[in-house]
């Protein structure tokens, strides 16, 4: 358990520092007090004019409950109105859960007000026996509270000791009647743990569990917070103490709590412990003062009447000792104004010994900046025509080496057709000397050498001119109508293609064409005719395809 405080901790001092504004961000929300309790007013001035519509008795006793629930930490006064309404309805309409329920809420509201005697009247008029188990929760939690203050108020060591059990008895009844494992269950527990238990590192696990749920504008968070900094005052943690002090009165001023302790807590915490703060205290402790006389609870008005003379009278002497540095600040500011006259005049006349030589220097900087700008402007000159030089080299050394490629080529087919001829001379001498004539003309009119012969020659054809003219496909494309693109496969040409190749190496004679691709003259024809009409231009296409290519790349 220690060690999961000791976490809870640790994180929670990571919190401080990475959010050193928590006073600013109290402060903004001070500021905002009309407009939050302007939100409020509006909110309870619509629940009373609902009232005044309705008709039916039990929808009367909702809305004088709701109405007290909104007044509880608000307004005692109109809280009491709504109660002692609702009581005398439910009391005329014989309701007994209503006439218990307002029972209850007067109870918790004289003991709030600091009427105790009469509060534990009221409750002894409440049967539990008669309740349901809401009702039951109430009526253990209002007598808890009842006994917290009776204990807080009383200086007699045999009354604490008594209301100190009725406490505990009460608050153990009353976390059997919630739902386990709820908010408000966690913030029960916790109160358990503190007030019962007296163990005070394990209750903040238990208000740590609520401030990470509840939200923010709550009682139950702006409770839980004001627990869980009590419990880390106890262990001698100031700054998470102040931490979570802060962000309990940010939530009394969000909610809004008129009903609340944080701030006053807060003002004098800041007070006792950073003499910086005592304008921000005497600010905290007069709203904290305002908020008591406008809920009309006479037990912290008269709590924080006691404080507030401290405070202020601290505040005066820190007025005062501000008017005295004041003073002895605007008498230093005088002598070192005084001083400045002096060094200005002395610097004045140095500047104007500086200005004459900045103004020489200025001449010579001009003239070697010229210098150097027709400097960088040749170094910028020769090193675009090195480039250029160097683009030029590299275009030569490339189109050299497709060169040896295409020269590599034809050595390869001339070297092939030189071997077949020798196979083919063998091979008619050999028939010759057999005297089979016959079989050798046989052999010789076969088609299969002569597609064999064309397939190979065909691929080297491809692959050759694709190496020289790798964008000839792209280029010939545009000037195809878009519908009418050619694809081919990788170092592959379509006949079309393998014709208009031709054509770009200068070979435009269809007959020609036709003996390099062994096709007739009117296949050519019927191929270069199919192509054009395909065109854009069909006019210049021809002369287009001269055209392509024109940088080898």
């Amino acid at each position: 358990m220690r060690v999961r405080l000791l976490l809870l901790a640790i994180i929670s001092t990571v919190s401080v520092y990475a959010d050193n504004k928590l006073l600013l961000r109290l402060d903004s929300v001070i500021a905002e007090r009309p407009n939050i309790s302007a939100a409020k007013e509006q909110k309870l001035d619509n629940m009373r004019k609902e009232l005044v519509l309705v008709s039916a008795d039990d929808s009367k006793l909702r809305l004088y409950d709701q109405l007290y629930e909104e007044y509880l930490t608000y307004r005692y006064d109109s809280a009491m109105v709504y109660a002692l309404k609702g009581y005398e309805l439910a009391k005329r309409l014989d309701n007994k859960r209503y006439l218990n329920k307002f029972l209850i809420n007067t109870t918790l509201l004289n003991a709030r007000g600091g009427f105790y005697s009469e509060a534990e009247d009221i409750i002894n008029n409440v049967k539990p026996e008669e309740l349901d188990s809401a009702l039951k929760y109430e009526y253990h939690i209002s007598k808890f509270w009842l006994y917290l203050y009776m204990r807080e108020y009383t200086d007699d060591p045999r009354a604490k000791d008594e209301y100190k059990q009725r406490m505990d008895s009460n608050l153990i009844n009353a976390i059997r009647y919630e739902k386990e494992k709820s908010v408000n269950w966690f913030y029960l527990m916790g109160e358990k743990v503190n007030y019962v238990d007296n163990d005070k590192k394990r209750s903040a696990t238990y208000y740590q569990k609520v401030v990470d749920t509840a939200p923010v504008n709550s009682k139950l968070y702006a409770s839980a917070a004001f627990s869980l900094a009590r419990c880390y005052m106890d262990e001698g943690n100031q700054e998470m103490y102040e931490s979570w002090l802060t962000k309990s009165a940010i939530s009394d001023m969000v909610t809004p709590l008129k009903e609340n302790l944080s701030l006053q807590e807060l003002a004098m915490h800041l007070f006792e412990n950073d003499p910086n703060q005592v304008e921000r205290a005497t600010r905290y402790i007069y709203s904290s003062m305002e908020d008591a006389q406008f809920f009309n609870n006479r037990l912290r008005i008269i709590d924080i009447s006691h404080k507030f003379p401290t405070i202020l009278s601290a505040y005066t002497n820190h007025i005062t000792d501000q008017k005295s540095r004041i003073l002895y600040g605007l008498i230093a500011l005088g002598v070192l104004t005084i001083l400045i006259l002096v060094a200005l005049l002395f610097i004045k006349k140095q500047n104007t010994q500086l200005h004459k030589r900045r103004e020489e220097l200025q001449a010579k900087n001009q003239e070697l900046h010229q210098q150097h700008e027709e400097v960088r402007e040749k170094n910028a000159l020769l090193e675009e025509q090195q480039h250029q030089l160097s683009l030029l080299n590299e275009q030569l050394i490339d189109t050299n080496f497709k060169r040896e490629g295409l020269a590599k080529i034809y050595i390869d087919l001339c070297a092939k057709y030189i071997d077949k001829l020798k196979k083919y001379q063998t091979l008619v001498q050999r028939k010759i000397k057999a005297n089979q004539v016959s079989e050798l003309l046989s052999t010789m009119s076969s088609s299969r050498i002569s597609e064999e012969d064309a397939a190979i020659f065909l691929g080297k054809f491809d692959k050759a001119f694709l190496n020289l003219y790798p964008t000839f496909v792209q280029e010939l494309n545009t000037l195809l109508a878009p519908d009418q693109q050619i694809t081919v496969k990788e170092d592959t040409l379509t006949t079309e293609l393998r014709i208009y190749a031709l054509i770009r190496l200068g070979v435009k004679e269809s007959a020609e064409i036709a003996d390099l691709l062994f096709y007739s003259p009117q296949t050519i024809y019927n191929y270069r005719s199919a192509v054009k009409n395909r065109a854009i231009n069909k006019d210049t296409f021809d002369d287009d395809i001269q055209k392509l290519c024109t940088v080898i790349r």
